[in-house]
């Protein structure tokens, strides 16, 4: 990129400023509404709490601004999930499904979407933009590399997109104090067919055409909303709506912000973080500077903790002044401070994983796993490729003689499967391969495969009529044979009916032993996640029995189960209710979490009854560590200790 901006470093320095002010005054005031999914009406003078609460809007990006202090501007994802794992303690949601597969050896880029399928698209990822922005100023396309890097620790594809159009408005509302042109900078890096760039030109139509922000809300709504109050499409288009109709003045946005609901945390810090990289300081209003205060308000274990928001600042663009000498062309600093430039880390040798199907350990099948060895030297690498292996796993090969080309790669493809099939099949299984030659290593990879849930799924069940209003089956009694639609013209020909509390099988003999006469479905599933069309092709109402027998390999273990599912159901453990609700329910991740029990070392039985009401059908279950384990670093709050028994049938 040729260098075309000039920018004066003091003014760079102001703008930075005022975008962590904007950041931090949106969180402040969204964090109390966060999740409400409705249209208040807030006057100004409710909008600031009591009581300022950190947010991890800002967190996320102050550790990451700490990354690049320590170890450079040639950061890889690697480096990013390194300093979570080290400093900052958010395990829920996304972030603990990213934190368990990283601990499970699923590195990213799919250690963001495997297991992930609720908050893949999300907004865990867009609200930590501007960092990427603010050290890449002038240069959107640099600022959105950087924040794929960050989004696919714990994201897919179209929260990662978001995060990488902030990033890039953010860029250019250092060195262009337009909003249209700020967005036009985030629309340069995403898709043309993304939902969030179509949600660019809709929204500020919108805007245009009802003034009244009640009516705009309704119809944004309609076309983006969505009941996740987390999700990265609805919000993005509320954050547009705010941005639009609030022409600009700050707090007239944050108040738009607050009373338009959804991620109300993310969407008046990701607005007034613009607001304030676009329009500097002097466009921020001083009452709402003073009442905020100069100082961070962090919730995680940074060295920056109690700096101000100055401090802030300043060490942002220090990273974007070495960024400017090194890999940054677009912009000149005029007046900028002598910049420490850290040599370019020298090359080494390295090994990257990929996986031919999904990351699991199944039973019997075989996983294929694509090691690649890159070497950027500029002579040819040779070496032995040696893989460590778990217990109970076989790996073809295991030790490989290799050359790798000058500046080029080889890839090895192993086959790993189960030495004895059948047993208890445990959820982490991790491999190491390490590359040497003589005596030096030259590169070690930990990878890993999660453990293939072993279920066993009795059904459908279901009524043929409606037994809680007729006994007697109305089609076929001594007084009438005939098709349900010739009587009454009833449409029990296009459905049926199913009763939650109705034992469709022996229930109590379920609850302690299997049932073979019943010719349950094997389910050998890889995800927690488990859809109607994973258990058939069967469409319609019914009624579900899965089986799963677990054992901890630490005895003792509280836990919470966290069921997520689309209809009724019943859970036992040991033979022992644990939870049931009649409700029905858009499936969710995180739905029943109250559900508590310990697992005890010993193998134990869990039968959850569920009930399809509609044509879909979705269930989850995850096993969570109640409480807070650890406030210093990052590890996730989902079991990773747990074993599944294979039963008989497919041993």
């Amino acid at each position: 990129m040729s260098i075309h901006i000039s920018l004066a470093y003091n003014e760079y320095q102001d703008r930075v400023l005022a975008g962590w002010i904007g950041k931090s005054i949106g969180g402040v005031i969204g964090a109390r509404l966060e999740c409400h999914k409705e249209l208040k009406n807030l006057p100004l003078g409710d909008l600031w709490p009591d009581k300022m609460v950190p947010n991890d809007d800002l967190d996320l990006q102050v550790l990451w601004l700490e990354a690049l202090q320590e170890r450079g501007i040639h950061l890889t994802s690697q480096d990013l999930l390194e300093i979570w794992q080290d400093r900052c303690w958010y395990f829920f949601c996304e972030y603990g499904v990213f934190l368990n597969n990283v601990q499970r050896g699923i590195l990213p880029p799919l250690s963001g979407i495997w297991n992930n399928t609720y908050f893949k698209h999300s907004e865990g990822c867009p609200i930590r933009a501007e960092i990427w922005g603010y050290i890449a100023a002038g240069n959107p396309s640099l600022a959105a590399e950087l924040a794929r890097l960050d989004g696919q620790l714990d994201h897919g594809e179209i929260s990662i997109q978001a995060e990488q159009f902030l990033a890039a408005a953010a860029a250019q509302s250092l060195v262009n104090p337009g909003l249209d042109e700020a967005l036009a900078a985030g629309l340069s890096v995403i898709p043309a067919e993304s939902p969030l760039a179509r949600a660019v030109p809709r929204v500020k139509e919108i805007a245009a055409r009802y003034p009244d922000t009640r009516q705009a809300w309704r119809v944004v709504i309609r076309e983006f909303g969505n009941r996740n109050a987390n999700d990265a499409v609805a919000n993005h288009a509320l954050v547009l709506l705010a941005l639009y109709a609030g022409k600009g003045d700050f707090k007239r946005t944050m108040q738009l912000c607050a009373n338009f609901g959804w991620d109300t945390d993310c969407t008046a810090s990701t607005a007034g973080a613009l607001l304030g990289s676009l329009g500097g300081t002097a466009a921020l209003p001083a009452d709402w500077i003073e009442k905020l205060g100069k100082n961070l308000i962090c919730g995680i274990e940074v060295k920056h903790k109690d700096a101000t928001l100055a401090a802030l600042a300043n060490d942002t663009c220090l990273i974007g002044a070495e960024m400017a000498l090194t890999r940054n062309p677009a912009v000149i600093f005029t007046g900028a401070p002598a910049a420490i430039v850290r040599p370019v880390p020298a090359p080494k040798a390295n090994i990257t994983v990929a996986y031919a199907g999904q990351p699991v350990l199944w039973n019997e099948r075989c996983t294929e796993v694509l090691l690649t060895v890159h070497n950027p030297h500029a002579s040819e690498l040779r070496g032995d490729l040696r893989i460590t292996l778990p217990p109970n796993i076989r790996c073809e090969p295991t030790l490989a003689t290799i050359t790798v080309p000058a500046s080029g790669s080889t890839v090895i493809r192993l086959a790993i499967r189960r030495k004895t099939p059948g047993g208890w099949l445990p959820d982490k299984n991790l491999f190491k391969a390490i590359l040497t030659t003589g005596g030096e290593t030259h590169a070690i990879r930990t990878f890993g495969l999660g453990g293939a849930r072993q279920w066993q799924v009795y059904g459908p069940y279901w009524d043929m009529w409606d037994k809680t209003k007729n006994p007697v089956c109305p089609y076929n009694n001594p007084e009438n044979v005939s098709g349900p639609f010739m009587v009454n013209l009833t449409g029990d020909c296009y459905n049926h009916y199913v009763r939650s509390a109705h034992p469709y099988l022996h229930e109590t003999t379920l609850l302690s032993a299997d049932i073979p006469d019943e010719v349950p479905l094997i389910l050998e599933h890889g995800e927690d996640h488990i859809a109607s069309s994973d258990l058939g092709g069967f469409e319609g109402q019914g009624c579900y029995y899965l089986v799963r027998t677990l054992r901890s390999s630490l005895p003792d273990q509280k836990a919470r189960l966290m069921l997520g599912r689309s209809g009724p159901y019943c859970a036992w453990l040991d033979g022992v209710e644990i939870g049931r609700s009649d409700e029905l329910r858009g499936w969710a991740m995180i739905d029943d979490v109250n559900l508590n029990i310990t697992f005890t070392g010993r193998p134990q039985r869990l039968v959850i009854k569920l009930v399809r009401l509609t044509d879909v059908f979705d269930v989850s279950l995850f096993f969570i560590i109640p409480g807070i384990v650890d406030r210093k670093g990052g590890k996730s709050n989902l079991h990773d200790c747990l074993e599944d028994l294979v039963p008989v049938t497919a041993a």
